[in-house]
């Protein structure tokens, strides 16, 4: 009898990169044999955080709907390509859950519950819930992939609240999982067990996998994409520091529209987009003939494509913004070199991807055999 999995994680937010990990999550276990349905769980702060227009709380919610009111087009675009491509893209348990307490009657039906990717075990995140650490699973394996925990969390090790909270939910876990190394060392410590470090559910699966939902060409002729995620590495040194790339080489840069400061671009002569879906966001990737990107996703798929590309890093406060997720991505890949960093001069050499492919394919074969043997698809081996 085919293995059954439940499997949690971001799949409901308006956010390319959250989409893309749970479609590849879900492909992955599929191919490895086991039949896999997402848990439509989506709480009502995240429910909010993508409407087109707010419940009315107070003040900012009246300022959020008058925007919304005046880009009317492009957000409610946006919106409904998200929600069109989760409806047909992802398979989805039957119900829809708002609170972990409905989701008891799951454990009859599936052999194993997966926590996925993405910043699902963030606790400072808007939108977090205890149910993404399965805390409504109590008779069946649960198991973690790549589930991160966030940017900063060393610096939280003195909280002990938290680690008994993390200690708590997870003793129950049979494997885990996380995918950064800052999370493996922060929570191996903690539960006082084995947690393995392993890549980004999108990179397990290869670029063809990712065609059928991919758009056709946007941008007729060459160009660079910049990929600026609104309101978190959108800031002016990153902005001048493609533009001065874009200077040098001669090549127009196209941008898509990510939220309202995604506006801000077009004072740097960058071509803003209207368009915002993962199916856009794909096929913006796969026909550049450079990307310059200031998300992790948008770096693990200008690898997955083999695309060239340096990933830009902002300066505040006189700091260079250097994210962990991607810095631990570039180490993997040997592509710690590819920075854009304002008034630093960049590696112009183009990246050989015959030297980057063994290293990719031994982590998602070292991967993939990590999540067959957590599902317990291997016979006579266990997870570790």
């Amino acid at each position: 009898m085919t293995r059954k999995a439940a499997l949690i994680t971001y799949h409901a937010a308006h956010n390319n990169g959250s989409f893309l990990q749970a479609y590849a999550t879900q492909r992955k276990i599929r191919q490895l044999g086991c039949e896999c349905d997402i848990i439509d769980f989506s709480t009502p702060r995240q429910q909010y955080l993508y409407d087109v227009y707010k419940k009315i709380h107070g003040p900012k919610d009246v300022v959020k709907n008058l925007y919304a009111l005046l880009h009317h087009k492009v957000i409610q675009r946006r919106h409904d390509d998200f929600t069109a491509l989760i409806d047909s893209a992802l398979a989805l348990t039957p119900e829809r859950y708002e609170d972990p307490s409905q989701m008891g009657g799951l454990e009859d039906r599936y052999d194993v519950f997966v926590s996925g990717s993405d910043q699902i075990w963030n606790t400072d995140a808007w939108d977090y819930s205890d149910a993404y650490l399965l805390n409504f699973v109590h008779g069946k394996p649960k198991i973690s992939y790549a589930s991160s925990m966030g940017g900063h969390i060393l610096d939280k090790r003195g909280d002990t609240a938290l680690a008994e909270r993390y200690r708590r939910l997870l003793a129950d876990y049979r494997a885990i999982s996380v995918r950064e190394k800052t999370a493996r060392e922060y929570l191996q410590p903690v539960i006082g067990r084995a947690v393995t470090q392993v890549i980004d559910p999108t990179l397990l699966l290869d670029a063809g996998d990712y065609e059928e939902i991919t758009a056709p060409r946007l941008v007729d002729g060459p160009y660079t994409f910049y990929y600026a995620i609104d309101s978190i590495e959108l800031n002016d040194s990153a902005a001048r520091a493609v533009r001065q790339y874009a200077d040098e080489t001669g090549l127009p840069v196209y941008a898509m529209f990510t939220g309202n400061k995604s506006y801000g671009l077009r004072k740097y002569g960058f071509h803003l987009l209207d368009v915002a879906a993962p199916n856009h966001y794909l096929s913006l990737i796969r026909n550049a003939d450079h990307v310059l990107t200031a998300s992790f996703h948008g770096t693990a798929f200008s690898i997955l494509f083999e695309k060239q590309f340096h990933v830009v890093r902002g300066i505040r406060n006189g700091k260079v913004n250097m994210d962990d997720r991607m810095s631990s991505l570039l180490a993997t890949c040997g592509l710690e070199r590819r920075q854009l960093i304002e008034g630093v001069q960049w590696d112009d050499d183009a990246i050989d991807f015959g030297t980057v492919r063994p290293r990719l394919a031994a982590e998602k074969e070292r991967c993939a055999t990590f999540l067959a043997e957590a599902l317990g698809m291997t016979e006579g081996r266990s997870a570790r």
